[in-house]
């Protein structure tokens, strides 16, 4: 492309500016000669109009609104190289131009307009050659990168380096950053004028964020459209692999439930970044929230995060016991969503127990109108000893999963320490003989302790439940190892 002003610094066509001198940056496509007097029914949105005058009315008025509907038709300018018996062009006119910021330019009449339209549309056509070789070296760039490169972070920095600018996808909903550059302008470089968000197409609901160095940094429309047909196809790609994702763990979900599959499958879960203490959630979703059920796996805070989904009555969800994947959902699934949180999955307690846990959670976070429950908040009254295996499980996991999940994960011996104390009768100074601590590390476990099963174990009602919690797994078995040695953490 050429602007008016890079065809009024060509001194060889000799123009000069007559009037609506703001519009010189105004792009030409295309050069059209014409005399007639009505040239914007003749020509296109882009076009360059030369004219001897010709056409032109002789009454003042009638030149404005000629200039009027001729700056209508989207011309990019208008070239005169008047002939002696063509009318002057009038003041009134003139000052229409500058009021519609439509250029009007003075030639020589010995100026040849085929001369004129030659250097015009080599300009045009040396721009488009131009524009397809940069689309070109835009997509051996990507091309490259996608060989070597193995993250879309990596490829948007090699991308951000091509083309001299900072660049990021967003979320269209939220405006959070999914994937950036390596480094996207710092705010000190980055002036408002020079950011840009274009939509990408496609599911994503994602937009391009582009931060230029300078204004003129890619501005080529054609480029701009190639850029974003990469990234839509790349977004698909990553998306198609979350929905795989998705189906995988739904499936790996089920087997877990059927009891198919117990922790000898916590190096799978491991592997989709499930590592640390996990729990699993009933999900009540809320109404117009910006992810379906169906969709929120791509939700981009659990990009990052790849938690088991299962759709029942409920959204069934194993995930990290982590703050910011819990207020995801609920925000991501809109207004009204309630979840339900299970105690830590333990091996002793199971998965369907902590999805039972997780369910009755949801049942009293609805009837108290909370939004978010965890399992063992909200006690329910005096407990007996369980009559049959579940309940001596589901007791088991109410008061000892959290102590055992935390003694797994740090290697500490926190339940040796309870039972110890518990058989002792709660003898501060005969528990830490036996365990060979100090009574100051004794009263920092049974703290801890309290702080993991919500009860305390030096009172009456903490010692009844903890105990009854104890004997409940030692006579179903479910405190598997040796819990007999003395601690010494």
């Amino acid at each position: 492309m050429i602007t008016v002003q890079e065809l009024l610094d060509t001194k060889s066509l000799n123009l000069t500016v007559l009037g609506g001198s703001t519009g010189l940056m105004r792009t030409i496509n295309w050069a059209h000669a014409v005399d007639l007097p009505d040239p914007w029914r003749w020509i296109a949105a882009g076009n360059l109009v030369m004219t001897t005058g010709v056409g032109l009315p002789r009454n003042a008025s009638d030149q404005v609104t000629w200039l009027e509907k001729l700056a209508r038709s989207n011309a990019s300018a208008l070239v005169v190289a008047r002939q002696a018996d063509a009318p002057d062009l009038s003041r009134e006119m003139l000052d229409a131009a500058d009021r519609l910021m439509f250029p009007v330019l003075a030639a020589s009449f010995e100026l040849e307009f085929v001369q004129l339209s030659r250097h015009v549309i080599e300009s045009v056509l040396q721009a488009q050659r131009d524009r397809f070789r940069a689309s070109e070296q835009l997509f051996e760039t990507y091309a490259a990168a996608l060989r070597e490169v193995p993250d879309m972070a990596g490829r948007l920095t090699v991308l951000s380096d091509r083309l001299r600018l900072g660049l990021a996808i967003e979320d269209a909903g939220s405006g959070s950053i999914i994937v950036s550059s390596g480094a996207l302008l710092s705010s000190d470089e980055t002036h408002p004028a020079f950011v840009e968000r274009v939509a990408i197409g496609g599911r994503a609901r994602a937009n391009l964020v582009i931060c230029r160095r300078d204004a003129e940094a890619l501005q080529d429309p054609l480029l701009v459209r190639s850029l974003l047909g990469l990234l839509e196809i790349e977004l698909e790609r990553m998306m198609i692999d979350r929905d795989n994702l998705r189906k995988e763990g739904a499936a790996l979900w089920r087997n877990l439930l059927r009891g198919e599959a117990e922790f000898s499958f916590r190096p799978i879960l491991e592997r989709r970044g499930l590592t640390g203490t996990l729990v699993v959630l009933a999900v009540s979703p809320g109404k117009q929230g910006p992810w379906s059920v169906a969709e929120i796996h791509h939700a981009p805070a659990l990009h990052t995060r790849a938690p088991l989904l299962l759709e029942d009555d409920v959204l069934l969800v194993l995930a990290q016991d982590d703050a910011d994947t819990i207020e995801s959902l609920r925000s991501d699934l809109g207004k009204g969503t309630v979840v339900g949180i299970s105690g830590p999955v333990t091996e002793t307690a199971g998965f369907r127990e902590s999805v039972r846990q997780a369910r009755l959670a949801l049942a009293q976070a609805r009837e108290v109108g909370a939004g978010v429950v965890r399992y063992g908040e909200i006690e329910t009254g005096t407990i007996t000893m369980p009559r049959s295996l579940a309940e001596a499980s589901a007791l088991v996991g109410r008061y000892l999963g959290p102590v055992i999940e935390y003694d797994r994960v740090h290697g500490t011996a926190l339940l040796t320490t309870l039972m110890t104390f518990l058989e002792n009768d709660g003898n501060w100074k005969s528990t830490a003989f036996d365990l060979a601590i100090h009574r100051q590390t004794l009263v920092y476990r049974l703290k801890q302790i309290e702080q993991l099963s919500g009860v305390k174990p030096n009172t009456t009602d903490g010692v009844t439940r903890l105990w009854l919690a104890i004997q409940a797994g030692k006579a179903a078995n479910l405190l598997s190892g040796d819990l007999s040695k003395p601690a010494n953490r």
